[in-house]
């Protein structure tokens, strides 16, 4: 007899009055224990219920539901592997039950194995397809096994089945899947945001719906709200995944732990680390231990860049470490006894290389990138890293290099071309930029970093005005000129056919002498070329100092023989470099310039430079000069510099010509200068520096004095378009054997438009 019609026949022979008393007290006696092994097991009082169970067993041996109930408990009370042992001799014996097999679904499913459960649910949907009860446990093991679409179609196809709160679930199931799908990075690039607008198209017509319900279904709406906080941060539209999330925060919708790294990468791409590090934190504190380890490193990679740029370095620092001590280094799959290395573990010590640079710690980045390049040279990932630190450290031949590697590894990594093109700028070589930026633009426009090229590009093809102004005042012994003006100002055009731009300028220069004020102004104009290892620029200038206008003309040509050696030369007419002093007294001059650097990297240099000098009065000057600059000490924020100063002049003429005129003089100073950044935050800066040097001067017949230089000054970049400073320098120095001394205040400024 069924089960289900116990309850019935109990009642017919209590109402009826039946003869067989028998019967009707067995069918009471079923009624009372299987209600109250069921209540025991509602009650989560498992060996109650269980004990319940067994015993209806033994006295209805042929009644399924004791042996159905019995099984179900145990799997509830944790034992899945004897409720699953048992729920398959129930199916062996029973193969054409429904119920054997749901029974063993539901073994299955406690046990946490949805494939299997589904195995079982769809025999039993095969075997009483019309039957409500089973086509709703099928659609609730399609929903388990992940399968919401199927599980929703089948919904549909049996109205009913489902309560529409269920149905409101498998909705946003589906979506979720499909924002799931969408970080898949196997998708082409045509189509790689087909799959979250799929999701986005489906939430934004679900939300709507959901909000004309009411709070009925307000559950549903609100974890739709939140999965479409992925599904916008999979698309990078970066600002709807801020405003979402703010305006789901200001209606008190509580934001789940697993949309909390998704806000927190929008705030980070949208430059407001100080927001996304709480975020971070907070979802590495809720979820860590039931995410993925890769997920997990998501998070605390973008934990670490958000405290970087919010300049907490030691915090992030020890971030990153703690997350690099809880990886294995090695992996080992069951069934493999080969230990495999764990990429994650490569991914952190890449990421803790990559965020010296944000420390100046360049040379540790690379030397640290140098050990894992040698370990592990076919790794494209690697390469790329340090072409980003040659990059930092004006070596851009050397990341080219690691670079062209990296290409014929993966020929389309996004992340090879966005350094290829920051090389090629740095290289000069406009054509292959311009290349790499269209590409880029046409395959990842919405990526930040692609974002970034754009903009170099773009600022690359303003228009460029420099201006340069400075008063100086000398005290006791004005030999050089008191109360000096001195302003010049050039307007560069954009670039031309990528290599030419043409420029036009003015100036002025004023000064007292004993002999009167003098006056000089220029105009001037040229053009200049600039391709890979050559900068060239010529110019032609009308010069006006008391005397008429006098034609002008200048040129000079740089170099690059690789990323440490520039050879230079240049030569001028009527030069502007010509002594004020001497202009007034009608007295030009034009010279020759040859030039040797060496730069070593970003913290040490050496020039130096031979200028011989021919002046209209017959008068032939020599000189000659060695500047360099070594790096003593860094911090993210202080960087200490040596600078050295050594220069020489010797002129044909005796020095009582009409202008500064030593017969040899020889200058030796060194110096220190301190650069504090005040401010960094992306491409704004503010900085001030400090110069104090100390050195010796010696002139011909005038003897030797020494030379001491105090100065400062700060610096202001914003947007890469506005690059303004000033410094203050205050000089002791002798003259012809007479103490000067110098106040000069510097102002420049350079602004593309």
């Amino acid at each position: 007899m069924s089960t289900r019609f116990l309850p019935i026949v109990f009642t017919f022979c209590t109402v009826l009055a039946l003869p067989d008393i028998a019967m009707c007290t067995s069918i009471q006696k079923y009624d009372i224990l299987i209600q109250e092994a069921r209540t025991h097991r509602d009650a989560q009082q498992w060996d109650q219920a269980l004990a319940l169970f067994k015993e209806g067993e033994q006295q209805f041996p042929q009644q399924s539901a004791f042996t159905l109930g019995y099984i179900m408990t145990l799997a509830d009370a944790g034992h899945t592997d004897e409720a699953i042992r048992l729920g398959r001799q129930l199916v062996s014996r029973h193969p054409d039950s429904a119920d054997s097999h749901l029974v063993l679904d539901y073994a299955y499913y406690q046990a946490h194995r949805p494939y299997d459960a589904l195995e079982s649910a769809s025999q039993a949907y095969r075997l009483s397809p019309g039957k409500a009860y089973v086509v709703r446990s099928y659609i609730q093991a399609l929903q388990r096994a992940r399968l919401s679409q199927a599980a929703l179609n089948l919904a549909n196809t049996h109205p009913g089945v489902l309560k529409p709160a269920e149905i409101r679930a498998l909705q946003t199931d589906v979506a979720a899947q499909l924002t799931r799908a969408a970080a898949a990075e196997s998708r082409g690039e045509e189509d790689r945001f087909l799959v979250a607008d799929q999701a986005l198209a489906m939430y934004d017509t679900l939300i709507p719906q959901w909000e004309a319900l009411g709070p009925s279904a307000q559950p549903q709406l609100n974890r739709a709200k939140a999965d479409r906080l992925q599904a916008l941060q999979e698309r990078q539209r970066w600002t709807e995944v801020v405003s979402s999330y703010e305006s789901m925060q200001a209606a008190g919708i509580p934001i789940p732990n697993y949309a909390l790294g998704d806000v927190a990468a929008a705030y980070l791409a949208l430059h407001q680390p100080e927001k996304a590090a709480p975020l971070f934190e907070k979802s590495l504190a809720a979820s860590a231990e039931a995410r993925p380890s890769a997920d997990v490193l998501t998070d605390t990679t973008g934990l670490f860049y958000a405290l970087t740029e919010s300049g907490r370095y030691a915090t992030a620092n020890e971030t990153l470490h703690s997350q690099d001590d809880k990886l294995p280094t090695w992996i080992v799959n069951k069934g493999d006894p080969r230990q495999r290395p764990n990429p994650l573990k490569l991914d952190v010590a890449q990421t803790q290389a990559l965020g010296m640079l944000y420390e100046n710690q360049t040379r540790k980045a690379q030397a640290q990138l140098d050990e894992m390049v040698a370990a592990a040279p076919e790794n494209a990932s690697l390469r790329t890293a340090r072409s980003q630190v040659y990059i930092a450290r004006d070596l851009p031949r050397a990341a080219e290099k690691d670079l062209k590697i990296a290409e014929n590894q993966t020929p389309r990594s996004i992340e090879v071309e966005l350094n290829q093109a920051s090389a090629a700028m740095d290289l000069q070589e406009w054509g292959q930029a311009e290349l790499l930026h269209d590409d880029l633009m046409a395959r990842a426009p919405e990526d930040i970093a692609v974002q970034r090229v754009d903009r170099v590009w773009k600022v690359h093809n303003m228009a460029e005005w420099r201006i340069t102004a400075s008063r100086g005042v000398t005290s006791d012994s004005p030999v050089l000129g008191s109360h000096e003006w001195n302003l010049d100002t050039v307007l560069y055009s954009p670039p031309i056919n990528k290599n030419w731009r043409v420029f036009a300028g003015t100036g002025y220069s004023e000064a007292d002498f004993d002999e009167g004020t003098g006056h000089y102004s220029w105009t001037r104009a040229g053009a200049e070329w600039r391709s890979r290892d050559i900068t060239a620029q010529a110019e032609v200038s009308g010069n006006r100092y008391g005397h008429g206008t006098k034609t002008g003309a200048a040129a000079t040509i740089f170099v690059d023989l690789n990323d440490h050696w520039q050879v230079g030369a240049g030569a001028a007419w009527r030069s502007r470099e010509t002594p004020l002093r001497a202009l007034k007294n009608d007295i030009t001059s034009n010279s020759l310039q040859a030039s040797l650097r060496w730069r070593g990297d970003e913290r040490r240099e050496w020039t130096l430079s031979v200028t011989p000098s021919f002046f209209s009065d017959g008068n032939n000057r020599l000189e000659a000069r060695l500047n360099g600059r070594q790096r003593l000490y860094t911090t993210p924020t202080i960087k200490l510099d040596a600078l050295f100063e050594i220069s020489a002049s010797h002129n044909s003429h005796d020095d009582n010509a009409n202008y500064f005129n030593p017969k040899s003089d020889l200058t030796v100073v060194p110096a220190l200068q301190l650069t504090h950044t005040l401010y960094q935050r992306y491409e704004k800066t503010w900085e001030q520096q400090f110069l104090l040097g100390a050195g010796t001067y010696a002139q011909q017949h005038h003897g030797t004095g020494a030379i001491i230089t105090v100065g400062y000054g700060q610096r202001y970049r914003y947007n890469d378009v506005l690059d303004v400073g000033f410094m203050v320098t205050g000089t002791s120095r002798p003259y012809d054997g007479q103490r000067e001394r110098d106040y000069n205040f510097l102002v420049n400024m350079t602004y593309r438009f």
